[in-house]
């Protein structure tokens, strides 16, 4: 018989989330972590042709699909589910996720509509990206969605005076301030609307000094006390960039911790592929 995989509340969205943080695992690098050790010197570079730098090396493919296990851990929980992604740049992002081999979710992303099959529930969704908003508690757009996929994370840094680069162990660092993209849920004594309150994010990214991919990603949110860290492990070539076969997500408030692995199984680019979905009779239309 099927175990129900058990998520606290707290953690739910973040790992619902972790095929697309599992994705991130494209903006890694052919560097070593050797290199890092040894402080290896590096060039100054301004902070605006580091970002060009980094645009210049952005992940560009056509159609990739590529499977992945998925490993969850919190003090409470020792599990796993297997992720599928199937995109077609500017056009459609398909997601799947199962759980000992049965279908738990499946996505169809496209420029202006949200699809979405909750398979444990019967329940569906059509619509706008109100339900990706809400649900994850950021304004999302297609354009962030596939960014986060190819792991082109210089779409979603924006130079301005608080953008600092510089240099750190071998590494280019980069530090910024993000706030308006992602908002915060009210407490249940705030009168007001929920997701009213603008999030306040420091954003910190370690940059290989040859690809100008990214090594590792750290998120604070000083003011709720919690946190998330990725790192990316054991690059190898991709379409006209890098991906990484492992990535490691750290995640932490004040009462919750959890830890995601994933681990490509496969990845295939360049390959056209089904991006089907079809919504059952009997299921019923979630409201967001």
């Amino acid at each position: 018989m099927m175990k129900k995989l058990h998520v606290p509340k707290l953690l739910n969205n973040l790992l619902f989330l972790a095929p697309f943080l599992a994705l991130l695992s494209l903006s890694s690098c052919k560097s070593s972590r050797q290199a890092k050790a040894d402080n290896v010197r590096i060039p100054n570079i301004k902070t605006e042709e580091l970002l060009d730098s980094m645009a210049a090396h952005e992940l560009q493919c056509d159609w990739l699909s590529i499977k992945y296990d998925v490993e969850i851990k919190t003090p409470k929980i020792d599990d796993s589910f297997k992720a599928y992604v199937r995109l077609k740049r500017d056009s459609a992002i398909w997601i799947s996720a199962t759980y000992y081999a049965v279908e738990i979710a499946r996505f169809l992303i496209t420029p202006d509509t949200v699809k979405y099959m909750d398979r444990r529930n019967n329940k569906y969704y059509v619509g706008d990206y109100s339900y990706l908003s809400n649900l994850f508690l950021f304004e999302a757009n297609y354009d962030l969605v596939q960014n986060i996929i190819l792991g082109n994370s210089n779409a979603l840094v924006e130079l301005d005076e608080k953008t600092k680069s510089s240099k750190d162990k071998g590494e280019y660092f980069i530090s910024f301030l993000r706030k308006g993209q992602l908002r915060r849920a009210n407490r249940k004594e705030d009168k007001d609307d929920d997701f009213k309150k603008d999030l306040e994010l420091v954003v910190s990214l370690w940059v290989d000094p040859q690809t100008f991919r990214v090594n590792k990603t750290s998120i604070r949110d000083f003011e709720e006390d919690r946190g998330i860290d990725v790192w990316y492990k054991n690059p190898e070539a991709a379409c006209n960039s890098f991906y990484a076969k492992n990535m490691e997500i750290t995640a932490q408030s004040e009462n919750e911790q959890a830890e995601v692995k994933t681990s490509v199984i496969k990845l295939t680019s360049g390959k056209e592929v089904s991006l089907s979905f079809t919504i059952p009779e009997k299921y019923e239309p979630l409201v967001p």
